[in-house]
């Protein structure tokens, strides 16, 4: 990811360190990444199979979505 985008370096949540270059980052076609420390940021969280994938989902459900 990081060879291929814009996007220059990839964190994961609740991790001091960076992830291996090598590791897998399941998006789903969905990437949104922010502007951290001057640099774009990938935020991610772990994922089955000892993948990482995008911390934030594309379509997120409202948290009130049901409550009327």
């Amino acid at each position: 990811m990081l060879e291929r985008s814009a996007i220059e370096r990839v964190m994961v949540l609740a991790q001091t360190r960076e992830p291996a270059h090598d590791m897998l980052i399941v998006t789903n076609d969905h990437v949104r990444p922010v502007w951290r420390d001057g640099l774009i940021t990938l935020l991610c969280m772990p994922a089955a199979g000892g993948r990482l994938m995008p911390a934030e989902v594309p379509n997120p459900t409202p948290c009130c979505a049901d409550h009327s």
